[in-house]
């Protein structure tokens, strides 16, 4: 591995982790609603924005989506966004601040609650039902009128709202498949044209890999649990966390299922066996003794950057098939003095233009169908516009960051032999109620 890469998989690696995982702090009490002081005057009835006479400031939360290489691309994406708002608004000073990932849900919980945090700032869809609980977003469906919502893929949108209430806009999705070595494939004599489709399928590729001495798959139980470890497994046998109607059903028989079919791929040397707690295997792929990686758009870059030998392929099917994909949001909090001045910027920031701007550089993939083309004629991302369909943005419930730690812990457990996958998956299931019951 060059120096250059070594550098670019840990910045790459630290991005992914903490964009999917999140790293909030405790929860902070909620800030109290305050009169919306929007600086607006003559809106017209039928939302036609440029009947609008908004002035005063707005302050915009973003975070590092890409690297130090690309900070000053970056920067100009940010100059093209608000020059295009303020080229309809001109009377609004916008003021765009980077803050870290870390402990960015304590920042913003803490700056909300203190009535100085920001007007506009970016959620993920897990995020949506802990912050709105809280009574800190401001609902948009009243402010959508103009904003062709028809345009947006549907599953992105949807991780906007809560209990029928839109509170955030997406800008981005990204979406996660297998991805595999095409050496490796040759060398277990399969065909890379033919990869497996089912779970069936790969356990018999697995089983050649294995008996070579390779690794079949990942399976990063650190900071990596569940989005991208045992929640698309669940997902693909027909499981999930909790159901529609906010029952816990991880321990049913098909939860119970998932936790022994990861139990037996630890005990049959499947995946390594620091899978406990690794929070990062994917120098196990790149050195070549994996057959597959759990991966994102982010992985490609890296992988070509080592000139490396791979084929993408699909979310494997057991009941149906499906994966893991965050959504990337932008909301208004409900205490923002300049609310509409902010709800217009959040729709600039998510109109096709921008999308084209934000994820051609990030490689992240557009919410809206019309900016979708910019990845026309690239079949790499053209396939994860594919999974991207069949991808889900995780558990939508006030306590889906809250119960991560506890499922990993029941995991560990059981890959430890201290819990058979029965016992893991019920004590994953009371610590998710015991969450459920502080709410």
């Amino acid at each position: 591995m060059t120096k250059k890469t070594s550098a670019l998989l840990l910045t790459v690696m630290f991005l992914f982790s903490v964009l999917l995982a999140g790293c909030g702090g405790k929860d902070s009490a909620p800030p109290a609603p305050a009169p919306g002081d929007t600086n607006s005057s003559n809106a017209s009835s039928d939302g036609n924005q440029s009947a609008k006479k908004l002035s005063g400031n707005i302050t915009v939360w973003v975070h590092p989506y890409v690297g130090d290489e690309l900070k000053d691309e970056m920067n100009v994406v940010w100059d093209q966004i608000v020059s295009s708002y303020n080229s309809k608004y001109p009377d609004v000073k916008v003021k765009i601040e980077e803050i870290p990932w870390k402990n960015r849900e304590q920042k913003i919980l803490t700056a909300l609650a203190a009535n100085n945090g920001p007007d506009v700032f970016y959620q993920l869809p897990d995020q949506i039902p802990q912050f709105a609980t809280k009574n800190v977003l401001e609902p948009l469906d009243s402010y959508m009128d103009d904003n062709n919502m028809e345009d947006f893929n549907q599953g992105a949108l949807a991780a906007g709202i809560y209990e029928n209430n839109l509170y955030a806009l997406p800008i981005l999705q990204e979406a996660q498949t297998l991805i595999y070595n095409t050496d490796i494939i040759q060398a277990i004599g399969e065909d890379p044209a033919k990869l497996p489709a089912t779970w069936d399928e790969f356990n018999v590729w697995a089983e050649k890999a294995v008996a070579q001495g390779f690794f079949a798959r990942d399976f990063p139980g650190g900071i990596a649990c569940c989005n991208s470890t045992l929640y698309p497994m669940l997902w693909q046998q027909g499981g999930d966390v909790i159901d529609s109607g906010g029952k816990v059903i991880i321990n049913n028989d098909k939860g119970v299922a998932t936790f022994q079919m990861i139990k037996d791929m630890y005990d049959n040397g499947w995946i390594p066996k620091d899978s406990i707690s690794n929070q990062d295997q994917f120098p196990e792929f790149l050195s070549g003794k994996m057959l597959a990686i759990w991966g994102s758009g982010y992985s490609l870059g890296i992988l070509k950057e080592e000139g490396k030998n791979f084929v993408l392929g699909s979310p494997l099917r057991g009941q149906e098939e499906s994966s893991f994909g965050t959504v990337g949001l932008f909301a208004v909090p409900s205490n923002s003095k300049n609310k509409e001045a902010a709800v217009e910027f959040i729709k600039e920031l998510t109109n096709t233009e921008s999308q084209k701007l934000f994820n051609q550089l990030t490689k992240y993939i557009p919410a809206r169908q019309s900016a979708a083309g910019i990845y026309d004629g690239d079949e790499e991302m053209q396939k994860f516009i594919e999974v991207a369909a069949v991808s889900r943005p995780g558990v939508m419930s006030p306590v889906a960051r809250t119960i991560m730690p506890k499922i990993q812990a029941e995991i560990s457990a059981m890959l430890e032999g201290s819990k058979t996958p029965q016992t893991a998956a019920d004590d994953a299931a009371k610590a998710i109620e015991e969450e459920l019951n502080k709410r």
